[in-house]
């Protein structure tokens, strides 16, 4: 049973479910452990795309003004956009999973370890309502893109693209927050129980 200590609330250590999936998650909380990583990756990359062609297209308008024969890579700023949009869902189931969402925790001290837990928990309820809004909208915006055929100017990409790519990341940020609300019903529980004893 892996658990971690954070810093200490009145003076107790708070148990943490930030360690991962060890604890009563089962083979779903370590499927979305790994989708969150994978999709990471796909974000990583999304953003190395981003940078080597913005480095190409700023090299390439140097040169045009140079004469050689060189310009800017044509529809790089529709290209970026669309990345910079998938990146960001791609992103976000891990960095659920990892507490990486900025919190704010002035009471925390006061709380104890078990109103930290409570709040957790709030929170991650409230940060998966949250995420099953945006992939109810994302997939309206999706299903209205591809109705419209809406493409970009130009390189005539189809916009729906972008949504959907950003919509597999939604869909893994929602089963995320869902995998948090377990986890820190799970720690909640295990607090209680020994408040019990």
């Amino acid at each position: 049973m892996a658990r971690t200590i954070s810093p200490a609330c009145n003076g107790e250590p708070v148990l943490s479910d930030a360690a991962g999936f060890d604890e009563g998650s089962g083979r779903l909380g370590r499927g979305v452990d790994a989708a969150a990583t994978l999709l990471a990756y796909a974000g990583g990359f999304c953003l190395v795309f981003i940078i080597v062609l913005t480095c190409v297209s700023i090299a390439g308008r140097a040169l045009l003004t140079l004469g050689f024969g060189f310009g800017p890579v044509p529809g790089d700023f529709e290209m970026v956009e669309i990345a910079s949009g998938v990146a960001v869902f791609l992103f976000l189931p891990l960095c659920q999973l990892k507490r990486g969402h900025v919190t704010v925790d002035l009471f925390a001290g006061a709380l104890g370890r078990r109103g930290v837990a409570i709040t957790d928990l709030a929170g991650n309820a409230l940060m998966t309502g949250a995420s099953a809004i945006i992939l109810w909208r994302l997939l309206a915006g999706l299903q209205d893109k591809m109705r419209t055929g809406e493409e970009s100017f130009i390189l005539a990409i189809p916009v729906w693209w972008g949504y959907a790519l950003s919509l597999v990341g939604a869909i893994v940020f929602l089963l995320a927050c869902l995998a948090t609300v377990r986890r820190s019903a799970h720690v909640c529980l295990i607090l209680l129980q020994k408040t019990r004893a």
